[in-house]
């Protein structure tokens, strides 16, 4: 049913495609994009206005994908049967002449393809394993499918419930299908594509010959977190796509005038800012490219351009990417979501934080994922950072909520690999390039549009980091955002470009190599020697997915405990009703899918006990002794504080209560003092003895301590069974 679905929604956009696309051969350019985009945005749109009925399922999925494909049908009849037929094959003409032009691109193109062809092995065999996505990216979509709509629902983990939602509404597409995460990791790759597709169009457009282009596609893609992130559910690179996507857009609008390639581009960054935050937070310096571009080409009329663009972006916003924003005002009378989740990410500290921040962005840059080289000099580039800020008079830590100790990173695991030695080498030499040399051309009279365009592109990245400085508190996995930020400049790459074979270049080529050849098959947590192993022991491709997923980090081994529940629950018989308290970062991903074997997962908040109606569940399930919560039902000034507080700062009770929470607050890890009137509570931290579930008619059946030097695979579950379902 989900190829039917597919077929649906990608006909009604190559409908559209070959209605926006009509005429000249400079529109068919970007016609890949619009494809891309319209089948993005018809999903959102499907999903969204079932979800106000609460009637998300397969057929009225299937049902939406006919309308809206016999719509685009029938204008597309109404426009003369139009057909968008890409120019894969000059265009293929073009690339290999190119190859055959320069020696080193030819080797280089052979790293590619052995990177293109790991990362679709990774992405159709390899199950989602990262503890953020079975936490939060494809848990919630999971909840969505279940209850019929996009509402929020009760859970620990705030994440699932305040973030920006269109990655996950495809993902939620692909599971109501599917009923498994087969081929999600393909919409970062997709990402991926959209953004290569965009840079190599972008250069066209400024007139750079083949082999520069090339050379930036090669270079981009072999940095470190983007040869991470293509095979992930990370959506870093899928935002740089939707943004880069309507850079292309909005250029070719500029050289073609039909208004459709300009609100394609809008739709484009609504989408975005939809997916991820850091596309609002980059807007401001996107918008002063393109704010350049429209001057460059129509000069007083490009306010007219920029204003057409802002209300097709506002309306696009409201139709595409308002849904979540809406319901986290319903919820906490605030767009952006609650109180404490605004408290744990939003910037502090003033003017001081944010210049910390700008450095720390920089040095971030300096990453050396895979290579030992670090050990060597990361200590003279650790105290230069310190030093600067001293020297500023700027506290270490100030404004930081996750730091990275200042260590320099050339470990392989995702969420802390930045761009890799080619990041702080040569991308982030190209951007004082771009700058200088257009200063320079511009005093010598000699500037031309391609210098002036990749000065633009290099500036912003500086702007962008400029943005995100006072927009978020700085944390390790801040990379993530760094690698965003970055493809969106990744033109300025064209400057590094070298025409002769040199020893610079070969060092070059040694790099990209190494990345796409050594690194690409040796990532932490998806080593393709052990993924074959597993796959060669197991008895079927979902025995060895299923086991991969299970498995601790190192080799596969072992198994963690969201999967010991799986197995546990899946040992009663169908139609088994469980309430569930997880704790913040429980992996209730593949707990909550074993509703498609006819179980009944309820996920319940300590918080909110007294609501629930306890009889109509089989079993109670705690997760851990002490249930961690960031969701929390009250603000700050409105929680009621059942403990008192000692001279130790020590929480305790003066009577007994049916249960007990301990609140925390923002910055620390200290106890919430209500004294404390300057402090919002962040989380809870509530414990639930065996006698409160005794009293709802459950009996404690079975304790599993799961002992690990991990936080996240360390649990104390237990297990409380109905009373009147206990064998005599």
């Amino acid at each position: 049913m989900f190829l039917i679905s597919f077929l649906l929604v990608f006909l009604t956009a190559y409908f559209v495609t070959s209605i926006v696309c009509n005429g000249s051969e400079k529109r068919k350019i970007s016609g890949f994009l619009i494809l891309l985009v319209s089948i993005f945005a018809n999903v959102i749109l499907t999903m969204e206005i079932l979800s106000v009925f609460s009637a998300i399922s397969r057929i009225n999925v299937l049902i939406l994908n006919i309308l809206f494909s016999c719509a685009a049908g029938f204008f597309w009849l109404k426009k003369g049967k139009p057909l968008y037929k890409p120019e894969f094959k000059r265009t293929a003409e073009r690339i290999f002449h190119a190859l055959k032009k320069d020696k080193i691109l030819m080797i280089m193109a052979f790293g590619f393809l052995f990177f293109i062809c790991v990362t679709l092995f990774l992405n159709i065999f390899m199950p989602v394993t990262s503890s953020d996505a079975l936490a939060y990216h494809l848990n919630r979509a999971a909840f969505w499918s279940f209850q019929g709509s996009l509402n929020h629902f009760d859970i620990a983990d705030d994440r699932n419930l305040v973030m920006p939602i269109n990655s996950e509404i495809l993902y939620m597409w692909i599971l109501l299908f599917v009923k498994s995460d087969i081929g999600l990791n393909f919409v970062s790759f997709f990402g991926y594509i959209a953004s290569i597709f965009s840079i190599y169009n972008i250069l066209s457009f400024l007139g750079f010959c083949e082999r520069k282009k090339i050379w930036t596609i090669f270079i981009l893609s072999s940095f470190a977190s983007v040869i991470a992130e293509v095979s992930s559910l990370e959506t870093d690179v899928l935002i740089a796509g939707l943004v880069l996507t309507a850079i292309t857009l909005f250029i070719n609008y500029l050289k073609d005038k039909k208004l459709m390639f300009l609100y394609f581009a809008a739709l484009s960054y609504a989408i975005a800012a939809g997916t991820k935050s850091p596309a609002i937070i980059a807007f401001p310096g996107v918008f002063l490219l393109l704010s350049f571009w429209a001057y460059q080409k129509e000069k007083k009329n490009c306010l007219k351009t920029l204003g057409i663009f802002l209300g097709f972006l506002i309306i696009n916003f409201v139709i595409f990417s308002s849904y979540n924003y809406i319901l986290n005002f319903i919820q906490y009378q605030d767009f952006l979501g609650s109180e404490s989740a605004k408290a744990i990410h939003g910037f502090r500290g003033g003017i001081k934080a944010f210049v910390a921040n700008y450095i720390r962005y920089i040095f971030m840059m300096f990453d050396f994922s895979g290579f030992r080289y670090s050990e060597y000099v990361g200590e003279y580039i650790t105290n230069a950072k310190l030093s600067l800020l001293g020297f500023l008079h700027i506290p270490e830590n100030l404004g930081v909520e996750m730091s990275d100790n200042n260590v320099i990173n050339n470990g392989l695991l995702d969420v802390k690999m930045g761009t890799g030695l080619l990041g702080f080498l040569l991308f982030l030499p190209g951007t004082i390039a771009a700058i200088v040399v257009a200063a320079v051309r511009k005093i010598q009279n000699k500037l031309s549009t391609k210098s002036l365009a990749i000065f633009a592109f290099g500036l912003m990245f500086y702007i962008n980091i400029f943005c995100l400085s006072f927009s978020i508190a700085y944390m390790v996995f801040s990379v993530r955002f760094m690698t965003f930020i970055v493809l969106l400049s990744a033109p300025v790459l064209v400057l590094s470009y070298m025409k002769k074979t040199n020893l610079l270049k070969l060092l070059i080529l040694f790099f990209v190599m190494s990345y796409f050849v050594v690194i690409t098959p040796n990532l932490i947590s998806r080593p393709i020697k052990n993924i074959i192993r597993v796959i060669k022991e197991e008895k079927s491709i979902s025995a060895a997915r299923d086991r991969i997923r299970c498995a601790l980090l190192v080799g596969y081994r072992g198994k963690m405990s969201f999967c010991y529940l799986r197995d546990m629950i899946k040992q009663t018989p169908a139609g088994t009703s469980f309430g569930i308290f997880p704790s913040a970062d429980s992996r209730m991903f593949v707990v909550k899918m074993l509703e498609n074997d006819g179980y009944k997962i309820d996920t319940m908040l300590v918080e909110k006990m007294e609501g629930y109606d306890f009889s109509k569940y089989d079993y109670i399930i705690t997760t851990n002794k002490n249930l961690i919560s960031t969701v929390l039902i009250n603000k700050t000034k409105d929680t009621k504080i059942n403990y008192k507080i000692n001279k130790k700062g020590e929480a305790y009770f003066d009577k007994p209560y049916p249960y007990t929470c301990i609140y925390i607050q923002e910055h620390t890890s200290y106890i919430y003092n209500p004294l404390d009137k300057n402090s919002r509570i962040i989380g809870s931290t509530c414990n639930v003895p065996d006698s409160y579930f005794e009293k709802k008619g459950f009996d404690m059946i079975q304790n599993i301590n799961f002992k690990s030097n991990i936080r996240e695979n360390a649990n104390y579950m237990t297990i409380y069974k109905k009373r009147d379902k206990i064998q005599k």
